[in-house]
């Protein structure tokens, strides 16, 4: 019985010249996205975050810009947003609520004010709001509960 084929092979694979090394200090683990804000539009009736390069931003300076709809860039790959026009809204780190006595002058005409919103509507704000919050805390989006009027807290996911 030949065993010098067994030792060649055992050889090769023990012997691969790395040796041991020390553990490297690396620094702090990764914490996702921070620099800039993320946005969620609609596109084909999902929610998609879009990265805007102003920010880190607090949660109603987000939504401000969430309410200004997608720039034409984002407009050319077919992102959408649900918000209503006439929508009046106050927005913290923990939740936002529809003011609901403000009527809002939109093309020519006073709408009354929102009292509800659509599912997808509600996502918008409920991720951008939770996207917003985590970056100020280094945490992961879905980590954060948002506080939706007649719902209670919710998270991003629950509107993917």
């Amino acid at each position: 019985m030949r065993t010098w084929p067994f030792a060649l092979l055992l050889a090769a694979c023990t012997a691969c010249g790395v040796g041991p090394t020390d553990v490297i200090d690396a620094g702090e683990p990764a914490r996702g996205f921070i620099q800039g804000t993320r946005l969620y539009f609609v596109q084909d009736d999902r929610l998609v975050s879009v990265g805007r390069p102003e920010g880190p931003l607090e949660a109603a300076e987000a939504v401000e810009l969430l309410a200004g709809g997608p720039t034409s860039k984002e407009s050319e790959r077919s992102f959408v947003t649900r918000l209503p026009k006439n929508m009046a809204v106050r927005v913290n780190d923990d939740g936002f609520a529809l003011d609901k006595s403000v009527s809002m002058l939109v093309g020519g005409r006073w709408l009354p004010p929102v009292s509800r919103l659509s599912r997808m509507a509600t996502g918008q704000l409920v991720c951008t709001i939770a996207a917003a919050t985590a970056a100020k805390r280094g945490v992961d989006v879905d980590d954060v509960r948002v506080t939706v009027p007649d719902r209670g807290q919710v998270r991003c996911e629950d509107f993917k």
